[in-house]
């Protein structure tokens, strides 16, 4: 690679927060293309490359990554693929190691970068700056408030498709703060959260409309992403469901809390952006609830409360997030939980599925039943099993 500015691609991953997160890492030195190739081959190229009992969204990631680089004239030598790590004990730590295999045997000599917070890959580490810690956060909260908007929004919308017209409009409206302002204070991010729901609130909803409240949790690509959950909001909204998936921003105060603030030489650092995270989210949880919309407490309310109901240290990769993430949606109405995971994901099976029972027993009328996904897994199963839990 020369000096040149770099083309850096990101496989999906948050379909409601990448669309501004991609402006948060934008610089002199980096170009962000967030993928957004979707078709139903990207599997089956991915099987080419990856083995089947690879995790699902490897699968898919490799799927993508190949499909992008067949179907586009980027300059080789100029572009790097950038693959965020968790760095947890699960398969989804192997990522950017299959993606470099996945490269060479495909025959593309392309640089895979990783983007992470523990110390991984630290000779080819993206470049992290404080300003793009402060927009990724921005990009993050305004992500948050967009998703739970719409999600609350559009299964009552009278025109079909404004709700999805007017989060286009505000991404559009939000991106060039996420550009061109290294730190927004809080005071500006609050007027905009009002201004933001003010907006929404203008669409022409009937409310009267009756539907079925659904709780979505469950690893992180096949909660966010629709091609790792092959596109379950849809069908859910085809459904006559209102539904709802907890903000990004609890994730990531959660990895904070349970990844980073031991024995890290950043410890202090990253203690200070958990208590920045948590003011920022705790403005736009008052925001929300204070114009009548449903939000879960804020991060700290909403570990203590879900431990009323269960206990656990387990934090490999989602971890407890899944049962406390269940645990609050039962008690703000969202009875009929799915849990989505990737087949074999043990995080997902341990922590989630292994206490559905348990919570089952404790929350009172609350149902949760947990899919799969997998290349050899079929749509219909999935949408039978979403049917089973919305006829129970």
């Amino acid at each position: 690679m020369n000096n040149q500015r770099l083309t850096v691609l990101v496989p999906s991953l948050l379909d409601n927060h990448f669309p501004l997160l991609k402006y948060a890492f934008q610089s002199k030195d980096y170009d962000i293309i967030m993928l957004q190739n979707d078709s139903k081959n990207l599997q089956y190229l991915g099987l080419q490359y990856a083995h089947n009992d690879m995790c699902y969204p490897l699968i898919l990631i490799v799927g993508q990554t190949l499909d992008t680089l067949q179907n586009n004239s980027y300059d080789l030598d100029n572009t790097v693929f950038l693959m965020a790590q968790g760095g947890d004990n699960c398969r989804g730590s192997n990522t950017i190691h299959l993606m470099r295999k996945a490269l060479k045997s495909a025959g593309y000599n392309i640089p895979v970068i990783s983007l992470n917070f523990v110390g991984l890959e630290n000779n080819s580490k993206f470049k992290v700056d404080i300003p793009m810690v402060f927009k990724s956060i921005t990009a993050i909260m305004y992500g948050d408030i967009l998703m739970l908007l719409k999600n609350q929004i559009e299964p009552y919308e009278i025109s079909k498709g404004e709700t999805k017209k007017r989060v286009l409009k505000w991404y559009n409206t939000l991106k060039s703060e996420i550009l061109n302002t290294k730190y927004l204070h809080k005071d500006r991010l609050s007027k905009n959260f009002q201004s933001i729901i003010d907006d929404f609130k203008t669409i022409p909803c009937d409310f009267t409309r009756k539907t079925i409240k659904v709780g979505i949790v469950g690893e992180i690509y096949t909660r966010y992403c629709h091609i790792g959950n092959w596109n379950v909001e849809e069908f859910l909204l085809n459904q006559g469901c209102e539904f709802m998936v907890n903000g990004f921003s609890w994730y990531v105060l959660y990895y904070i809390d349970t990844h980073l603030n031991e024995d890290n030489p950043l410890k202090y650092g990253y203690m200070f952006a958990k208590r920045y995270f948590e003011t920022i989210q705790d403005i736009l949880v008052q925001t929300l609830r204070k114009n009548g919309f449903k939000c879960l407490d804020t991060y700290s309310n909403f570990k203590n409360k879900s431990f009323k109901y269960f206990y656990s240290e387990c934090n490999v990769a989602e971890g407890w997030l899944i049962s406390a993430e269940i645990c609050n949606l039962s008690l703000n109405g969202y009875k009929k939980i799915l849990g989505l995971q990737p087949f074999g994901c043990m995080a997902n099976h341990v922590c989630g599925r292994g206490v559905y029972s348990s919570l089952q027993r404790k929350l009172k009328d609350t149902q949760i039943v947990s899919i799969d996904y997998d290349a050899s897994g079929t749509e219909v199963n999935v949408r039978n099993r979403i049917k089973m839990l919305l006829d129970f």
